[in-house]
């Protein structure tokens, strides 16, 4: 046992973490195991996808759905539109995450619209997740950087996730951990090489803020919860690379031990596919990385090392809200999902409705679009309050993105409205959260105030 870790038995918890995958891996069958090691390693296997096999297990993935005992939830979204159940683009990426074998496939397709209906309610059964079916604690938990996914894939093609598990809990509570990892791995499918080859998670005990709150019987129960996300989400997983460093901190106990709680609760497939990497530094550690593949110099060092990361998932919800336009599934009665074409736009030589006015008086206090933004501001005050820094920058950031999506942030000049930088923008977001706690907005005066 390294003296490092010494004064909280550290050394002593991971030995047992060892114990318990030597112990599955020794369960395992010799092909099982081969196929264990192939896959932490980035050893591809042959599979030639052709017509005549994409329809053959197609065809026999049907079956094996058939003969599914329970499938409740299955059911009920088949009932509500089965050429979303049935989509063969769908299908495919169940069975490409399980090399094309239809009966694992089918049965985690079956768990998948249980799990779905667990977390987003049957009204969402049948569409795809969007990050406007997300709650403002996920949102907050999506743009936390908790979970990222590395710019750059391995050297085997697989997609590389990073996991800050010591993010406060209070900040990313289990059922937003669940959706928002629910969320993006949906997303990360629709990537070939994701579909194909599946990804690899780095587990990173990188100093996050004060965690030693930690609720542990709380913590086992999120970690069995997330395990059943690999059970029921399309995509193989490849492996689990734990790193964090030597040292005798009472953070590497809490990570050890949620470490230990986490392992426990593990499929025996993925347990054997669990690497543990210590050094004396974190960077030492993630370098043992590079034996397996794995390209270490973008991985994120820690959640708010964030920034691809956000700039990916703003401009995917553009996307989707785009998507829904060309659709004709608009809901009109969102702010956010407001026709957004040019030629309807109030860009008249004044303010639209729309714009938020800065500047003091009653003109900007009481403009419809001033007053919509404090709504927005008043609705994400408790989460704001509760942020980090660079959490509160995010969700400023988003306020400014989500009033651009119809007006400007403007102020008057001798040359008359201009629009202002996206920097003062998120300024006078900022400004406004400060402001609610201290300020009791007054009813507007009767009679126009532009």
């Amino acid at each position: 046992m390294d003296k490092a870790d010494d004064s909280f038995n550290v050394g002593s918890m991971m030995n047992e973490v060892d114990a318990v995958i030597a112990q599955n891996l020794k369960e395992l069958s010799p092909e099982d195991r081969e196929k264990s090691y192939f896959a932490i390693h980035g050893v591809p296997g042959e599979l030639r996808e052709t017509p005549l096999l994409v329809s053959q297990s197609l065809e026999v993935m049907e079956q094996e759905i058939n003969q599914e005992p329970r499938k409740d939830a299955y059911n009920l979204a088949k009932s509500m539109k089965p050429e979303y159940v049935q989509d063969p683009v769908l299908r495919l990426k169940f069975l490409r995450g399980e090399r094309f074998s239809a009966r694992p496939a089918a049965q985690k397709l079956v768990r998948h619209f249980e799990l779905k209906l667990y977390l987003f309610g049957a009204s969402k059964l049948v569409k795809d997740i969007e990050q406007d079916d997300l709650s403002n604690e996920d949102m907050v938990a999506l743009y936390s950087g908790y979970v990222q996914w590395s710019r750059v894939k391995d050297s085997s093609k697989r997609t590389v996730s990073i996991m800050f598990p010591l993010i406060s809990s209070q900040q990313v509570p289990v059922m937003s951990r669940m959706r928002v990892s629910f969320y993006l791995r949906m997303i990360a499918m629709e990537d070939m090489d994701f579909q194909q080859h599946g990804t690899v998670a780095i587990v990173s005990a990188a100093e996050v803020g004060d965690s030693f709150d930690l609720d542990f019987n709380g913590w086992r129960d999120g970690a069995r919860r997330v395990a059943q996300l690999t059970e029921a989400l399309p995509g193989s997983s490849n492996g689990v690379h734990i790193c964090f460093p030597r040292n005798g901190s009472f953070r590497s106990y809490l990570f050890s031990s949620l470490l230990n709680i986490a392992v426990s609760v593990l499929s025996p497939l993925l347990k054997v596919r669990v690497r543990i990497h210590r050094g004396e530094t974190m960077e030492e550690c993630i370098a043992t990385l590079r034996s397996f593949g794995i390209k270490t110099d973008d991985i994120p060092k820690s959640p708010q090392d964030n920034e691809y990361q956000t700039n990916l998932l703003l401009i995917r919800r553009k996307l989707e809200q785009s998507r829904r336009r060309e659709n004709g599934s608009v809901d009109i009665s969102s702010p956010a999902n407001l026709d957004l074409s040019e030629d309807l736009r109030e860009w008249g030589s004044g303010p639209s409705s729309y714009d938020v006015i800065l500047g003091r008086g009653q003109r900007s206090t009481f403009h419809p679009g001033n007053v919509r933004l404090r709504k927005l501001v008043d609705e994400t005050k408790s989460i704001y309050d509760n942020s980090t820094k660079s959490q509160k920058t995010d969700i400023a950031v988003r306020l400014v993105l989500t009033i651009k999506e119809q007006g400007r942030f403007i102020q008057e000049s001798e040359f008359g409205w201009e629009e202002v930088t996206d920097k003062d923008a998120r300024k006078k977001v900022s400004h406004l959260f400060r402001d609610t706690s201290k300020t009791k907005w007054k009813k507007p005066p009767t009679g126009s105030l532009v």
